[in-house]
């Protein structure tokens, strides 16, 4: 499984399985809670869908110029785009969770980016772009990381627990991804 398919999968297991906010008082986990459950949870098969898409067209998957263009240019930025527009709507109620969807958006938007200059530097065939596209891309990568991280290390601080959903229960794409 890949590092990306591995962060969807946590995201989608975390989203799904953050319905338990610990203390009812506790501003942040119940913020977090929404957050993910309210917020996340709606968007994620948007970012999911993406990157499958665009790694289904790269590394030992990569076919032909063509073909990697015209998913970027069709599929992956359009979607991510749209993803990216979805974690900026999201208005968290505490500074915590404002902070832990800002690194979010930080990743997406050099995610995109990368995205972007690849496009570009297939369509002029300009291989001096690829080296900065590359970069944004482990850019966005690991910033995603550092926000999973901070997820799990905020919601452990706050007591929000993931919770066993029942097998119909959930969500299709979670079953897909053989998410536990």
């Amino acid at each position: 499984m890949s590092g990306k398919t591995k962060t969807i999968t946590l995201i989608l297991t975390l989203a799904l399985g953050f319905i338990s906010a610990g203390c009812a008082t506790d501003k942040v986990a119940l913020d977090l809670t929404n957050y993910l459950n309210q917020g996340v949870l709606n968007i994620a098969e948007l970012e999911q869908k993406s990157l499958a898409r665009y790694a289904s067209v790269t590394g030992s998957n990569y076919k032909n110029d063509e073909t990697t263009y015209e998913a970027l240019r069709d599929y992956v930025i359009p979607l991510y785009g749209r993803f990216i527009r979805g974690l900026r709507a999201l208005q968290p109620e505490t500074e915590e969770v404002r902070n832990l969807n800002r690194i979010y958006i930080d990743g997406a938007d050099s995610l995109l980016e990368g995205f972007k200059l690849v496009m570009i530097a297939i369509e002029t065939q300009d291989g001096s772009l690829i080296r900065p596209a590359n970069e944004n891309l482990e850019k966005g990568r690991l910033e995603n990381e550092r926000w999973r991280n901070e997820l799990i290390a905020l919601a452990g601080k706050h007591g929000v627990k993931a919770e066993e959903k029942k097998e119909k229960e959930r969500a299709i794409w979670d079953i897909l991804l053989g998410t536990p």
